[in-house]
């Protein structure tokens, strides 16, 4: 697993911070959007300022997730806090795959940047030609971590696939929030069962009306996935 951990900012306070909390990685800084596109090609992780000076952090997340190069690797936006549900979902919906509030508390980031990246040191490589399953127009590779409906990649976060292969392995049975929080969420990430709606939310839009409507609330239980 690379170390490197690529950081979008043009706060030198920002910088000092990280450079405290993540010592002991590979740290590199970019003062800006386009000085971090121009060098970074994909390994590690990068961690996004959401305020920069030539394009906000969420648009860069946005970029570097629909770049061949850079999709797979795993993102993090650090916007100023308090934490806000909104920021956090409009991020998520860009593609990253954490959010963070700024200033984090150190060891936290640490821990919750070394996890992500081992996750995605798991990952085969796509030369590897993964399997990929069928279901209708909905096609997933678990192995690639994959997902496309009708031809067309979803731009799922590492969660939201997560979500995706429990629902397609218990299709029929209903879940109840509780048990999603145990089986699927990453230790680290924000809990509670507001979360957890917040997340099937997102996941049905980016599935879209044909998927998305897979995936129904049994009121006072939970979700049941049906295709």
């Amino acid at each position: 697993m690379t170390r490197a951990v690529h950081c979008a900012t043009a706060d030198p306070a920002a910088a000092a911070l990280l450079r405290a909390a993540l010592k002991g990685l590979d740290l590199r800084f970019y003062p800006s959007a386009a000085a971090l596109l121009k060098v970074w090609k994909g390994g590690g992780a990068a961690l996004i300022d959401a305020s920069l000076p030539d394009m906000s952090g969420r648009d860069l997340v946005a970029v570097l997730r629909g770049a061949p190069r850079t999709a797979r690797s795993v993102i993090a936006l650090a916007g100023p806090g308090p934490y806000s549900p909104a920021a956090a979902a409009a991020c998520f919906d860009n593609g990253a795959d954490e959010y963070f509030t700024f200033p984090p508390d150190p060891g936290l980031l640490k821990a919750r940047l070394l996890n992500l990246m081992a996750r995605s040191g798991r990952r085969p490589a796509a030369a590897e030609a993964p399997a990929e399953h069928s279901f209708g127009a909905l096609k997933v590779s678990p192995e690639a971590r994959t997902a496309s409906v009708k031809g067309m990649q979803l731009r799922l976060t590492a969660l939201e696939f997560d979500l995706l292969m429990y629902f397609l392995k218990n299709q029929g049975r209903v879940v109840s929030r509780g048990v999603l929080l145990e089986q699927v969420w990453r230790q680290g990430l924000e809990t509670g069962t507001r979360s957890v709606d917040k997340r099937i939310e997102a996941l049905r839009s980016k599935l879209g009306r044909a998927f998305g409507s897979k995936i129904r609330t049994v009121f006072g239980l939970g979700y049941i996935f049906r295709l």
